[in-house]
């Protein structure tokens, strides 16, 4: 199979993990309240990434 052009579906939920665990990570840093605090608000944000590409819409053999 070639690569399409366009990143998969799977692709950009990937991406938003990764950006939504960096910018909690960044909201610990900049804010007053702990670096913790900011890495659970950044997890929380990407596990909705995970439940969308796992459980409301999992990957077919397309």
């Amino acid at each position: 199979m070639l690569p399409s052009s366009t990143p998969a579906r799977a692709d950009l939920h990937l991406l938003f993990i990764a950006v939504a665990l960096a910018a909690g990570f960044g909201w610990g840093l900049a804010s007053p309240l702990s670096l913790g605090a900011g890495g659970a608000a950044g997890s929380v944000v990407a596990s909705l990434a995970v439940v969308d590409g796992v459980v409301l819409n999992p990957p077919t053999e397309n």
